[in-house]
């Protein structure tokens, strides 16, 4: 039994053969507190067989946490974002052909994109963290201000740790994830 239900919806327009079709690709998420059970549904009927496993450190760390399939000619990944900012447990993402159907952009950029904002705020974090140390060092040397130095190595501990994490995205997708969706040209010139 888990402890809360979360659902998460996409709708995209694709083309098949010559028409379009809106493909409804629906998660349901059965949230506990040490694992996580998962319903996926594509245009209202339920994927009995899938491949997605908890994983909280997903994509950038160890197996499972994104599940790819093959449906009309067209490819679906949906992948575990471990680096958001705008859900408190993470959220899931639906690529479709290698593009992100929330944002438009395709795969490595989209998860370039997020290792370095969150190089961006490590950074952050450590300059704040090295500028509160210094203030305690030489301004505040007495005893009543413990709690700013714990805090200050907090800081840095934090920015270290995010801009690792973020490296890790930016090393991992520096080229492109699904090289099969580039196209070479050769031409010739036959006189």
């Amino acid at each position: 039994m888990g402890c809360r239900k979360s659902t998460c919806t996409w709708a995209q327009n694709l083309k098949v053969g010559a028409e379009y079709r809106q493909y409804t690709v629906q998660l349901v998420r059965q949230i506990g507190c040490f694992c996580e059970e998962y319903r996926i549904y594509v245009n209202g009927e339920e994927m009995e067989q899938h491949g997605l496993k908890y994983n909280p450190c997903a994509p950038l760390c160890c197996a499972g946490g994104e599940f790819e399939w093959q449906q009309d000619g067209h490819s679906f990944m949906l992948m575990y974002n471990s680096l958001s900012w705008t859900n408190f447990s993470g959220g899931f993402r639906l690529f479709i052909d290698g593009i992100d159907v929330n944002t438009g952009r395709e795969l490595s950029a989209f998860w370039r994109r997020r290792g370095w904002q969150i190089v961006f705020a490590g950074l952050m974090c450590l300059l704040i963290g090295i500028a509160l140390a210094l203030t305690y060092y030489y301004a505040l040397s007495g005893r009543e201000s413990y709690v700013l130095d714990y805090f200050a190595y907090f800081m840095i501990s934090a920015g270290l740790f995010d801009i690792l994490w973020g490296l890790i995205a930016v090393i991992k997708y520096r080229k492109p994830h699904h090289p099969s969706v580039t196209v070479e040209y050769k031409s010739s010139n036959a006189v």
